[in-house]
């Protein structure tokens, strides 16, 4: 008998042997977060955003170190990733959404880039990441290749008020997603704007100031990212570049994860 895939159900490939192992909700007992937030401009963010998406006047480019302990579809490995992202909204049937929209991810596990990428549409490459050094520093590799590093100084931790606030806004931190899906013989088999959730509970956070730097590489050294840092370096940057730090837990919520259907 063929398989059978039941239509109230997730997989993912090789979809025979069963539904997907990654659950609906993974709850990350505690997550990192390393931001990094500067101002560019509108004109040169568009070349980048699919057509789904609209790009604000002011748009802020961000450069996020993210670090999950004890995932549990990883068997309780952790992993770490790199998210460029940029500010966006979508028009749709039920109004206009603002939301972060990732260009490129990089993290250093398959299984943490196979259920981004296929599920939530974030375009997620494999790389090598360091974890967050002493002086708050990380580099992002392609094989040997390093193509993004940066950090943070001069933090400052978060009063109980403003970590409160804090906490108020990261109950539902919302990001855009774009499954694209390449058809043989040329277009596409899917073309589909997302939106994704993840909640946030923050024990403790501080600000200071920050840098980052995109490294060009060749096609040999950096074969998957050469591409895709060559666009990101041309964005430029309108301002200081601020930090934040943040640490806590962390809910991957996938059962909010929806299609977003234009107006």
């Amino acid at each position: 008998m063929a398989v059978r895939l039941d239509v109230g159900k997730r997989y993912d490939m090789p979809a025979s042997f069963g539904p997907s192992m990654v659950p609906e909700q993974t709850e990350v007992s505690r997550a990192e977060a390393l931001v990094l937030t500067t101002p560019t401009i509108r004109s040169a963010v568009e070349r980048l955003v699919p057509s789904h998406f609209q790009v604000p006047d002011d748009p802020v480019l961000t450069i996020a170190h993210m670090a999950y302990h004890g995932v549990d579809y990883l068997g309780g490995r952790s992993y770490n990733e790199i998210v460029v992202s940029v500010s966006a909204s979508f028009s749709g049937a039920d109004g206009a959404v603002d939301a972060s929209l990732a260009l490129a991810l990089w993290v250093d596990q398959p299984g943490a880039l196979i259920s981004g990428r296929e599920f939530m549409g974030l375009p997620k490459i494999l790389g090598r990441i360091s974890d967050l050094d002493e002086a708050m520093r990380f580099t992002c590799a392609e094989y040997e290749a390093p193509v993004i590093e940066g950090g943070a100084s001069d933090l400052v931790a978060f009063a109980p008020e403003r970590l409160a606030k804090l906490n108020a806004r990261a109950e539902e931190v919302r990001t855009f997603g774009w499954k694209y899906v390449a058809a043989a013989g040329g277009g596409s088999d899917v073309d589909q704007p997302l939106i994704n959730v993840m909640r946030w509970r923050y024990e403790r956070a501080w600000s200071g100031r920050g840098d980052f730097r995109f490294m060009l590489r060749s096609f040999a050294e950096a074969p998957m990212s050469a591409a895709v840092i060559k666009g990101l370096a041309t964005l430029p940057l309108g301002g200081a570049v601020r930090a934040f730090r943040g640490v806590g837990r962390a809910t991957i919520d996938r059962s909010a994860t929806r299609r977003l259907i234009a107006a």
